[in-house]
């Protein structure tokens, strides 16, 4: 063995080893910050062309097999005490490029899994698309039907029933994440953009409600959920501890930002016309666009709030950012970077 390998192994003797499978993305990068702060030796499953930026520099060892081949994945998982699955796709042309990004890789993982001499717990990576949205003035919970209206809604449920017939084998975990915003993210920066320019944007003309969680809170409920002893095949919400509306992120953006801001309210059929042409488009180009008419149905709909109470009372979940905090966070890291 060379100084390397045993500067290498003797790191790992001392720690905590933890997989984290989409360890490039937004989510996946923000908790291997978080694992290295809790002195955690953290394994990242990448592919060979994974964009590295937000790993650069970091003390992490990069696995580059990706996710289908299982083989290599038991050699990386052979000493893990946690495997932290983040890695999912949430655009695809077809159905058929949801289930083999959610659920067939899920599968892999989990099979991998099977022969980690170590292991304590595998954390599965939801979503709240999975139980599809709450009523108005509602929301939903671990015993909510699962209703999701859109195929990654649905390659999200067949993900949680993989990974529920391994809960006998080896412990398994769900967490179902809501909307998730934060440094780093790519999805939500639209509406920041608008803002910046002094438009905010309103789906529809009724105040629509949400959960959002900041990334910060959700990856330190996934460690919570992934290091307790006895919650395997349980499910949780990670989300906000209250309700939030459109009108009040706007308002909190705007204050912030310290600029005066118009509303602008898109109507629905104008979203569903802007959806229907780009779900043509997806067909003829097949190329992924922002708006098709999944997402149209999505952000139509009036809440998509959850309740995170089973999160708090079991694993001692909380929500250590404040909307205005959060939204505060992450406005000065896109500005530091030139985002907006």
């Amino acid at each position: 063995m060379d100084s390397l390998d045993k500067e290498k192994t003797e790191k790992q003797e001392k720690k905590t080893i933890s997989i984290v499978t989409g360890a490039n993305g937004f989510v996946g990068s923000h908790l291997v910050d978080y694992l290295l702060e809790q002195g955690h030796y953290v394994k990242c499953i990448i592919r060979k062309s994974s964009n590295l930026q937000w790993l650069d520099g970091k003390e992490v060892e990069l696995c580059t097999c990706g996710l289908n081949d299982i083989e290599a994945l038991k050699i990386a998982f052979q000493d893990a005490n946690y495997i932290f699955h983040i890695a999912g796709v949430v655009k695809a042309l077809k159905p058929e490029g949801f289930f083999k990004g959610n659920v067939e890789t899920t599968k892999n993982v989990l099979e991998a899994a099977l022969t980690a001499k170590y292991l304590k717990k595998v954390l599965i990576t939801s979503s709240m698309a999975a139980t599809g949205p709450a009523p108005k003035g509602g929301s939903v919970d671990e015993n909510s039907p699962l209703k999701p209206m859109e195929p990654y809604g649905y390659s999200k449920v067949e993900q949680e029933k993989v990974a529920l017939t391994y809960s006998d084998r080896i412990p398994v975990v769900i967490v179902r994440p809501p909307g998730v915003f934060g440094e780093r993210d790519t999805e939500i920066l639209a509406f920041f953009k608008m803002m910046s320019k002094g438009w905010c944007v309103r789906m529809g003309l009724d105040n629509k409600e949400l959960s959002l969680v900041h990334v910060r809170d959700l990856v330190q409920g996934m460690h919570l959920a992934a290091t307790h002893k006895n919650n395997s095949g349980e499910i949780y919400f990670l989300g906000s501890l209250e309700c939030y509306n459109w009108k009040q992120i706007g308002e909190v953006t705007t204050k912030i930002m310290q600029r005066k801001t118009q509303a602008l309210p898109i109507p629905h059929f104008l979203l569903f016309i802007v959806g229907s042409v780009g779900s043509l488009m997806e067909k003829w180009f097949k190329s992924n666009v922002d708006l098709n008419m999944d997402r149209a149905r999505r952000i139509t709909c009036s809440s998509w709030y959850c309740s995170s109470e089973k999160a708090v009372k079991e694993l001692g979940y909380q929500q250590s950012l404040s909307l205005e905090e959060g939204i505060k966070r992450t406005i000065d890291w896109y500005k530091e970077k030139g985002w907006i």
